[in-house]
């Protein structure tokens, strides 16, 4: 079986699709998601490209391939220093 897979965010410079329990992200160099936080631990996938992560307290320079934890409750913020894809586990 077949489904259509659903944009569920969408602004200049990033795309995220809806994959069920993944979402698939593409980011334009230069986009930044911006600074939040999640009731869960997250996991992210950084498939292709090269990103700056504030994680807490901490800025790292993340190149793919790379996986990426991030503690429930953690402020972070991803910025593309390329084009970008990135893999979220929900």
């Amino acid at each position: 079986m077949i489904k259509e897979v659903k944009i569920i965010e969408q602004f200049k410079g990033c795309v995220a699709y809806d994959c069920e329990s993944v979402l698939y992200v593409r980011l334009e160099k230069g986009t930044s998601v911006s600074d939040h936080v999640h009731s869960n631990k997250e996991i992210v996938f950084l498939m292709e490209g090269e990103a700056e992560a504030i994680i807490g307290d901490k800025t790292l320079i993340i190149k793919s391939p790379a996986k990426v934890e991030i503690p429930a409750n953690t402020y972070h913020k991803f910025t593309a220093l390329t084009d970008l894809i990135g893999l979220e586990i929900k």
